[in-house]
């Protein structure tokens, strides 16, 4: 009977749910061997089975995403894809507020793809970009033309917009042709392609001095342009032994510059009679060595600057006593319409080679060229030059001190990023500009001739003697006193004689001979050093040391 049980409490067992098995299998059998009382033993303890705990499967940690470092390439055009390209960003404010702003950047882009389209191969891309005529702006638009992988940037037009993009691009090396006239806004890899008022004026400076001048006057707006004028004045007047005698500022309208007109001149000049006019006019003009200045600058253009010549007119300052002098603004054939301003001087590019540009660009676009366009043309035909070259766009290709040829005639830049051009020299005509001078072919020549500061020194000495002299007071002291004594010592040959009488000797001389100077000094049929001494007996015929008779060569006899 008990295995029958157990044989149907197994059987049971075997049909229960897995998950009971096995302690409720064990449990549920000692509950029924317990009922049925047929043994005093207590059933042994139950056996419990801890089931291991479950394990939460494991996620191995997924490895960092590595981006693939790719190289950069810069803008691609797609049709340039397989060419070795150059990159230039032109960097202008084509959404300034100013309209004037906005137009002038579209022609300096022009002016541009012109340079591009006449200079450029087929590998050069142009990246225009726009600074918004901000100085945040201009620092934006050189971030993204580095990024586009810009060679060179030109541009930007104003100082404060060259100033912000400078200091992104020399981070990366990256070269800034632009185009403000405030030299403080150059060095460290940006350049100035424009017309800085200070080597116009040195160069009138210098044409100036050679003609007579010593004493300058300035009369001018009181801004940075004026500023920058008359500080180049004072300082090309002193490298020429001159000096600025007297100087009016004004800020404002034409009843600001009457004063200032008034302040300079009133009373200083005497009004011209009828027959000393006629006098001047038919000679060539001679600075007035009595006159309290000789030259007057006067930085202004347009209607500004024909307002201001008959002002000074109306103070007696006449351009046949005084000679007015320019700056580039006097660049404008308006000008030509103003008696005033007839015969007075300024310094320019070479005006043929401009006129070469203005008709190729107005053929082009089928408008006039900007007095500025040019600087962007000249600065991507740079570009172009540059291209390809051993140096590419390094400081020192474009540093050459050979300089480059432009629109606007010869240019260089130095260290400083400063320009540096070959002026012409030209005068007021009523028919047009005259050309009294042309600009350099080259920059081999020194900017002020050493020899024309010496012959300026010794004349501005030769007047102080002679203002002592009339004044009663000590004469003053000689600049040239030690270089006059040295002169005098017989480091040349010294011949010394009566020439009428023939008699002539040689002093002798232990001193090695300048034979440079010596040639400069003497007549070539002069008897030289080491040539063979000769001497003239009391008829004047030649003998030898001993007095005997020679014969003379043709040559030597002269």
């Amino acid at each position: 009977m008990f295995s029958d049980i157990v044989s149907r409490v197994l059987d049971a067992g075997l049909r229960l749910p897995s998950a009971a098995r096995p302690g409720s299998l064990i449990l549920t059998a000692s509950l029924t061997l317990a009922a049925c009382g047929t043994t005093s033993t207590p059933p042994p303890p139950p056996v419990i089975v801890d089931q291991p705990p479950v394990q939460e499967p494991v996620e191995e940690p997924k490895p960092e995403p590595v981006d693939e470092i790719e190289e950069l390439t810069g803008l691609i055009p797609p049709h340039m894809a397989d060419r070795d390209l150059a990159r230039v960003a032109v960097l202008l404010p084509f959404s300034a507020e100013n309209g004037g702003a906005r137009a002038e950047a579209i022609r300096l882009l022009r002016a541009a793809e012109l340079a591009l389209f006449e200079r450029g191969g087929g590998n050069l891309v142009l990246i225009p970009k726009d600074t918004q005529g901000t100085a945040d702006g201009a620092r934006d638009a050189a971030r993204a033309a580095i990024e586009d992988g810009a060679d060179m940037i030109i541009g930007p037009l104003f100082a404060p917009a060259v100033s912000a993009a400078g200091e992104v691009a020399r981070q990366s090396d990256v070269p800034v042709v632009a185009f403000s006239t405030d030299t403080t806004t150059a060095g460290d890899g940006v350049y100035l392609l424009s017309f800085p008022p200070e080597i116009e004026v040195e160069r009138i400076v210098e044409y100036a001095a050679r003609q007579g001048v010593w004493k300058y006057a300035y009369l001018g707006s009181q801004n940075r342009y004026g500023m920058a004028v008359y500080n180049a004045l004072q300082n090309s007047a002193a490298d020429t032994m001159g000096h600025v005698s007297a100087e009016a500022f004004y800020t404002g309208d034409v009843e600001a510059m009457s004063r200032a007109s008034a302040r300079l001149a009133e009373g200083v000049f005497p009004p011209l009679r009828p027959e000393q006019a006629d006098e001047l006019r038919r000679r060539q003009w001679i600075p007035d060595p009595e006159a309290a200045f000789q030259a007057v600058i006067l930085p202004e253009g347009g209607t500004r600057l024909r307002a201001l010549g008959p002002l000074l007119i109306s103070q007696q300052v006449d351009p046949l006593v005084v000679r007015f002098l320019g700056t580039g603004l006097w660049n404008d054939e308006d000008l030509l319409r103003e008696p005033a301003l007839n015969g007075g001087w300024f310094a320019g590019p070479d005006l043929d080679m401009r006129a070469r540009f203005d008709a190729s660009y107005e053929e082009t676009y089928g408008s006039e060229a900007s007095r500025i366009a040019s600087l962007a043309y000249d600065a991507m035909a740079l570009a172009a030059h540059l291209d390809g070259g051993e140096l590419g766009y390094s400081r020192e290709a474009l540093e050459d001190p050979q300089g480059f040829q432009g629109a606007d005639g010869l240019f260089r830049f130095g260290e400083n990023g400063v320009i540096e051009r070959g002026l012409a020299i030209y005068e007021v005509r009523s028919r047009g500009f005259r050309e009294i001078e042309p600009a350099p072919l080259s920059f081999d020549q020194p900017r002020v001739d050493p020899l024309l500061i010496e012959q300026l020194q010794r004349e501005r000495y030769a007047r102080e003697v002679e203002a002592a002299i009339e004044l009663g007071l000590p004469i003053p002291t000689d600049p040239f006193a030690n270089l006059d004594d040295e002169a005098e010592e017989p480091q040349l040959r010294v011949i010394i004689g009566d020439e009428d009488a023939g008699v002539i000797e040689e002093e002798a001389t232990e001193k090695p001979v300048d034979y440079t100077l010596f040639r400069l000094e003497m007549p070539e049929d002069y008897p030289r050093p080491g040539d063979e001494e000769i001497f003239y007996d009391e008829d004047g015929n030649p003998v030898d040391a001993d007095g005997n008779p020679i014969e003379l060569d043709e040559e030597v006899e002269g």
